[in-house]
């Protein structure tokens, strides 16, 4: 009878110390990027090839802000958001593509409404998105991540969001580059 309730107690305290040590994990690495993003932005000289290219990704309206890292690797995602590999740069045609995990830095999504803007910045420029869909949709279902003929900013996490384990579906938005018109992007 006692057994029951210490493998409870047991099961919630693994949980609790997994779930903290992935919510400190995630909040040093984006202190580590934004350290990074701060350094990029100064004047002084960077050996660039040492250091990737980031993405500083905002949603004003919900008042949260992201360093993207690049390349949507196991230890890019704890760390924060990530750019899918092969996928657009922010601001040219095609679809970037932002995947982050829903129990830490995408966990704000379920905040997000259709008309609301996302602001990506990168090398000096920021861009201006509108987002123009909300989708839910299985975890197979790829439709979302394929090429785009205009600048397309597609943002990815699991959903439900209070789900534990691996989450059945995805949480797809979708928005569209406002500025600066399509004339003026390069390829």
């Amino acid at each position: 009878m006692r057994a029951l309730p210490l493998a409870i107690t047991a099961a919630g305290l693994i949980t609790a110390i997994a779930g903290g040590a992935m919510g400190l994990a995630a909040w040093v690495g984006q202190e580590e990027a934004r350290t990074e993003w701060t350094a990029a932005q100064s004047t002084d000289v960077r050996d660039a090839a040492t250091r990737q290219e980031l993405t500083r990704l905002t949603f004003p309206a919900q008042g949260a802000e992201f360093i993207v890292w690049e390349g949507a690797t196991q230890k890019n995602l704890l760390y924060g958001p990530a750019r899918v590999e092969g996928s657009a740069v922010p601001g040219t045609n095609g679809n970037c593509i932002i995947a982050a995990h829903r129990d830490t830095h995408f966990r704000m999504l379920r905040d997000v409404r259709k008309d609301q803007d996302i602001l990506l910045a990168r090398n000096g420029r920021v861009y201006r998105y509108r987002i123009t869909g909300l989708h839910i949709v299985k975890a197979a279902d790829t439709r979302y991540y394929g090429p785009a003929p205009t600048p397309t900013l597609t943002l990815v996490t699991c959903y439900p969001f209070s789900f534990l384990g691996h989450a059945p579906k995805r949480f797809i938005v979708q928005a569209q580059l406002l500025e600066p018109r399509q004339s003026e992007l390069q390829p």
